[in-house]
């Protein structure tokens, strides 16, 4: 199974600036200084989907329905994340760049520690969160801001990193 699998999104920056001015005006998740174990936020989807109708739109192209949408923020430079695994229930997830993304690298590892692929978040990618990885947060510019979206069914989204 690969460890990431980019995907095709025509609407981007359609996406970026719906969720950005969502997050604006209605959290504090741009503003609030949050703690370097604490950027993640899960999100109300319903309510995300409502005021970013691109996102659902995109998705239907991909045949995914999301079940829910977290927003991950990191508010300081040169802080990332350790090598570790997420939550073992779901295997998958789409990570979409929202902004400050670029230069920021993700790696997967191998059950002695070594690099076996990475990713710069420049598009959208299906994420394998089973294997171990790590950020590095070089992009100075913040907050730094990735969409998390997460389906119950993972048959399709599993089927996006599938060695070919």
């Amino acid at each position: 199974m690969k460890c990431y699998c980019v995907l095709d999104c025509k609407v981007l920056d359609q996406i970026q600036y719906e969720v950005l001015n969502y997050l604006k005006h209605n959290t504090i998740l741009l503003t609030e200084k949050r703690q370097r174990y604490k950027a993640w936020a899960t999100a109300n989807t319903k309510e995300v989907i409502r005021n970013c109708p691109s996102i659902i739109k995109w998705l239907r192209t991909l045949k995914i329905l999301p079940t829910e949408i977290s927003f991950i923020v990191y508010q300081e430079i040169g802080v990332g994340l350790p090598i570790h695994t997420d939550d073992p229930r779901l295997i998958s997830k789409i990570n979409v760049p929202i902004q400050h993304t670029e230069g920021n690298i993700t790696r997967w590892h191998d059950a002695d520690d070594q690099v076996i692929a990475e990713y710069n978040m420049e598009k959208p990618v299906v994420f394998n969160s089973s294997i171990p990885h790590s950020v590095e947060i070089i992009n100075t510019n913040l907050p730094r801001v990735v969409m998390v979206i997460m389906c119950n069914n993972e048959k399709r989204l599993l089927e996006f990193l599938q060695d070919e």
